[in-house]
């Protein structure tokens, strides 16, 4: 037998050994195997089918045995036919969420949203209530999108996703929401169920922000920058590419003493954009993170590092509120756990899709967000 453990392993672990050979007669010529001291257990051979046919009919044998098998080609052995199944003690129980907790969050977040964009361009006394429906609508309409986007295509791909936990955060900040996060209880399946899941959400966000950024731009106008009020601390709305083109289109070059007005539904796009480009940054568990682990996989870790730099550096030179974000993804950001079937290659599509999310990423990131007058 090749690559026989030095040892003897325990009797229970011969039988959940011969169960595993056992469980993949069928789909792996097993020529060895190895055991670890915490119950891990490594079969290697030559698989019988294409990676990509029978993932969910092996996992289910295999969690039978009480077993988790990642599937991956041998280390060292790119492209030879030798593949090693990793069957890690344990299964990830299947829970069923109370999507009441869901709903209640939406509406808690949508009504934060429209409280907060109240104060958008006020009147001299009271709040601008039709601006912070507008606004709230808008803000909402795509953080749903990009949310669905990721529900619905991890269903069609049978990724175990959540509905979206929107997060209300009424009184803090300016937009009454910092977005919203889906669970996800186990690992993707593979790097094409990884990349799809990853990007759907920004395209979908995307498409509908745009068409509503061209609307709210429309409303917008340019008029004479008034005389600061002391009292009263104005806020300027750093430019994309995209929204310093799209302005330029509209209104040509801004004269000296002029600035834009935004209305709340271009200030609700923008902000939504703002999502969405942060969102697709290459690094963690962000949506351009399950892109970049996708093409890269271990090796995006790299690219994890170089975004913590350059968010330290933006940080320092730019804006002082990338700081928050190169902290959190120094401690939550720098890895990314792997797929469950690594032997699966993503296709020329995926490849396209990637290339999309990075000129989306272009077109949309701001440098510089948020400015006090």
């Amino acid at each position: 037998m090749l690559n026989a453990p030095r040892t003897t392993p325990p009797p229970d672990r011969l039988e959940s050994i011969a169960a595993l050979r056992t469980a993949v007669e069928d789909i792996m010529a097993v020529s060895g195997y190895t055991y670890d001291q915490d119950g891990t257990i490594h079969l290697r051979g030559r698989l019988k089918i294409p990676a990509d046919k029978f993932y969910r009919s092996l996992r289910e044998r295999v969690e039978r045995i009480g077993y988790t098998p990642f599937l991956k080609e041998q280390e060292g052995q790119p492209g030879s036919g030798n593949y090693e199944l990793t069957a890690v003690p344990g299964v990830t129980p299947r829970i069923q969420l109370d999507t009441r907790v869901n709903l209640w969050l939406y509406i808690a977040t949508f009504a934060s949203v429209i409280f907060s964009g109240m104060s958008i361009n006020p009147p001299k006394d009271g709040l601008n209530v039709v601006g912070g429906i507008m606004f709230g609508l808008t803000v909402m309409a795509i953080l749903t999108a990009h949310e669905m986007g990721h529900y619905v295509v991890g269903k069609l791909r049978g990724a175990p996703v959540s509905l979206p936990y929107f997060i209300p955060l009424p009184f803090i900040g300016i937009f009454g929401t910092m977005g919203a996060v889906i669970v996800q209880r186990e690992p993707f399946e593979d790097r094409r169920t990884l990349l799809e899941v990853g990007i759907a959400g920004p395209l979908a966000g995307f498409i509908v922000a745009l068409p509503l950024l061209v609307l709210g731009l429309m409303l917008s106008k340019v008029q004479a920058t008034a005389a600061p009020d002391p009292s009263l601390q104005m806020v300027s709305f750093g430019d994309s590419l995209l929204t310093q083109t799209l302005t330029f289109l509209k209104f040509g070059q801004i004269m000296p003493g002029m600035d834009v007005i935004s209305h709340p539904i271009m200030i609700g796009a923008w902000f939504g954009l703002l999502i969405t480009g942060i969102n697709l940054v290459p690094a963690g568990q962000l949506d351009g993170g399950h892109i970049a682990y996708a093409i890269l996989g271990e090796k995006a870790k790299y690219l994890s590092y170089a975004m913590i730099a350059i968010f330290g550096a933006l940080a320092l030179l730019v804006s002082e509120s990338w700081l928050i974000w190169a902290i959190m993804l120094l401690l939550f950001g720098r890895s990314h756990p792997p797929s469950l079937n690594q032997a699966v290659k993503l296709e020329p599509l995926h490849y396209a899709l990637a290339i999309v999310a990075v000129l989306v990423l272009v077109l949309v990131f701001v440098p510089n967000p948020l400015s006090s007058l």
